[in-house]
């Protein structure tokens, strides 16, 4: 038979959860809390829902030249300059999808810092779809690059390194020294890639 110490015990403690469950909305949530719910809420896209789905994005010519020949493509003559403009202009015609303006999104990218000074810490960069995006290789169409700024700075793990990137999706075209861009990311949270 139970004691009555041990019954008294388990109400007590079932009424307290109860009360906890009850009034949970009382407590501010931790950091770490905010974070994971960001995390949850957030609408997981990928770079193809940047674009508007009636749009049909020109071949880039770029994609299928060889490093040799983006090098004589870049000689700076006139008329390689003549055809990096036509192909630029080209380019340049990128849509945005304004159906994703304002929203709470998760977005998996690689990050190519717009200054870096040799500290890990980071606070304004580039998210593009690709590894060297913007830096090895001539800027993706500004649809394909987001510009994101954290209030705090971040670890920069490295080019290579892809992340997911958390916050409020902007449409707002800008124009840095790398590249323009056809979105912005209020950032929230920044985490290293896993597949699921």
């Amino acid at each position: 038979m139970m004691s009555r110490n041990t019954l008294l015990g388990g109400i007590i403690v079932a009424v307290t959860l109860i009360s906890v469950s009850a009034h949970s909305a009382w407590w501010k949530l931790s950091k770490d809390d905010e974070e994971t719910a960001a995390e949850i809420n957030a609408t997981e896209i990928g770079w193809e829902d940047l674009i508007p789905d009636d749009w049909t994005p020109p071949v880039n010519p770029y994609v299928e030249m060889s490093q040799q020949e983006i090098d004589k493509l870049m000689d700076g003559s006139d008329e390689s300059n003549a055809e990096v403009a036509r192909i630029n202009e080209l380019l340049a015609e990128a849509p945005v999808n304004s159906g994703i303006d304002g929203q709470l999104v998760k977005i998996p990218a690689y990050i190519t810092p717009l200054e870096f000074d040799g500290s890990s810490l980071i606070k304004e960069f580039l998210l593009v779809p690709y590894v060297g995006a913007c830096i090895h290789v001539p800027p993706p169409p500004a649809n394909q690059i987001v510009l994101a700024e954290s209030p705090e700075a971040i670890e920069f793990a490295g080019m290579y390194d892809p992340v997911w990137a958390i916050g409020t999706i902007r449409t707002e075209e800008t124009s840095t020294e790398l590249a323009e861009t056809g979105y912005r990311l209020e950032v929230e949270k920044v985490v290293p890639y896993t597949q699921r």
